[in-house]
């Protein structure tokens, strides 16, 4: 009995339905991702930034071992439906229920969706509830479908925000029950028809949150446990606390992925980090269930970002987004470093034929690694116990496992004493960096990390050496009663 106690404390709990605090997340677009049939090349031109490249579904299958190699549990693709002209992003729809001819066809998305779930890979289909494109036949068939065209001049006037058209695209109004039904009836068919995991909920901001709690119940009935993610592009997290508690599981964390890009590219100060990770524990119902992110197709890439130093900044960079609250969301390319300044050279096609800096790869799946081992990291609290203008420690803690998190934004060395004593560390703990293996000791309540200039680490208690030898005993009388029972039978 106690062997089995002991085993399975390092076995992982099963999710709880839309609960994703153990996933990671690989983002990609489509199009810029992997070409990998050439027979749905149709108005590719990889010489037009802001054209076709051919990227498909087929690419993305190819290879989904490279981005479960990399640790990620489940993968977001922009919008697969039919677009129209230079609508290589998807977010110019004009016919929900169809793929794109540039990406495959319906079948090809069945056997997308199956074949990552067979690797154990979630999938998230970003879905558009906001707009449509400007082509489709619904702006014809269906005028009354959508508010008066009008441009939003005021960004803090909510009823522009929501009732006015972005990008000239025909703005959908969601008070209309058609409209509603409408917008539900192809989100189902996307669940029914391929088993999808979850949504990723495209500019959610400007669409009233009611439309919100009626659209994810509706879902809830279609298919329990589905989980959406919304994009609240806010930096106050008071904005996005509307949405999820009107039933968006999940935002994407704009608040802290803003902060962090100022503190690890830019050299400002943990304090401003540490201040709105507080502020968004404090304001959203469940903060845990976040997605946490660098950066994405709408901004420049980190690296474009970053003031010097750049792939150690990443690196630093990284280490925070995977050990601190929010659920780690990475857009394909970022484990190369690549770099873009805004649309659309945040968007250029991944460098399957050059990838550099595989160090920065490395890590990225080392984190995948670290995380998953540790329940304090994927849903633990956060407890700060050092803040500095360049030095930052905080704890995660999950029942009884604790990790600690220690970040060194200088050239120096870490110098600075993290005080562990309200942790429950006595003296002679040894904790261990779950990225180098470098180990440091507890000592007047307190150790100091093991950190080079700008570096990172990710420490846990080592465990007790009287555990092993006590293992390693229960086994062998295991293994001596069952080979004496097998022998008395045998007479």
């Amino acid at each position: 009995m106690l062997l089995v106690t002991l085993l399975a404390v390092g076995a992982p709990a099963s999710a709880a339905p839309a609960d994703w605090s153990k996933e990671s997340i690989y983002f990609l677009m489509i199009d810029r991702f992997r070409d990998a049939d050439p027979n749905n090349n149709q108005n590719v031109t990889k010489g037009d930034i802001r054209g076709w490249h051919g990227g498909d579904i087929a690419g993305v299958m190819e290879k989904l071992d490279y981005i479960k190699g990399l640790g990620f549990t489940a993968i977001w693709i922009t919008p697969h439906v039919k677009n129209t002209g230079r609508d290589y992003h998807g977010y110019g729809a004009v016919d929900f229920k169809d793929v794109d001819p540039h990406f495959g066809d319906l079948a090809k998305m069945k056997e997308f969706v199956s074949e990552a779930h067979k690797k154990g890979l979630k999938v998230i289909f970003d879905i558009v509830v906001n707009h449509t494109g400007p082509q489709s036949p619904l702006v014809t068939e269906h005028p009354d479908w959508f508010h008066p065209k009008c441009d939003i001049a005021n960004w803090s006037d909510e009823k522009q925000v929501q009732n006015c058209w972005i990008y000239a695209l025909p703005d959908f109004d969601q008070s209309k029950p058609e409209v509603r039904t409408y917008i539900l009836d192809y989100s189902k068919f996307w669940i029914d028809q391929t088993g999808v995991d979850g949504f990723r909920l495209d500019t959610v901001r400007h669409v009233p949150a009611d439309f919100f709690a009626w659209y994810s119940a509706e879902l809830q009935k279609v298919k329990p446990g589905f989980w959406l993610i919304g994009e609240v592009w806010e930096s106050g997290p008071a904005k996005l606390a509307v949405y999820q508690k009107a039933g968006v599981n999940a935002l994407l964390d704009f608040p802290i992925a803003e902060t962090a890009r100022k503190v690890f590219a830019k050299d400002s100060g943990f304090a401003l980090l540490a201040g709105v990770n507080k502020q968004v524990e404090q304001t959203m119902p469940d903060p845990k269930a976040m997605g946490g992110f660098l950066d994405n197709h709408d901004m420049p890439r980190f690296m474009s970002e970053a003031k010097d130093d750049k792939i150690n900044r990443l690196k630093l960079g990284l280490t925070y987004l995977f050990g601190a609250r929010p659920i780690p969301i990475l857009y394909a390319g970022t484990e190369v470093g690549m770099e873009g300044a805004n649309d659309p050279y945040n968007r250029v096609d991944f460098p399957w034929d050059d990838q550099k800096n595989p160090d920065v790869a490395a890590l990225v799946k080392r984190l995948n690694e670290v995380r998953k081992a540790s329940p304090a990291l994927q849903s633990g609290e956060t407890v700060d116990l050092l803040i500095e203008t360049k030095q930052y420690a905080f704890a995660r803690k999950a029942g009884d496992d604790l990790a600690i998190v220690a970040l060194n934004n200088q050239a120096d060395s870490f110098s600075s004493a993290v005080p562990v004593t309200d942790l429950g560390l006595k003296d002679g703990t040894v904790l261990v960096d779950q990225i180098s293996g470098a180990k440091v000791k507890v000592a007047n309540g307190a150790f100091t990390p093991a950190l080079t200039g700008r570096a990172g680490a990710i420490y846990r208690v080592q465990p007790s050496s009287f555990l092993f030898p006590m293992l390693g005993g229960l086994i062998v009388i295991i293994v001596v009663a069952v080979t004496g029972i097998r022998r008395r039978r045998r007479r």
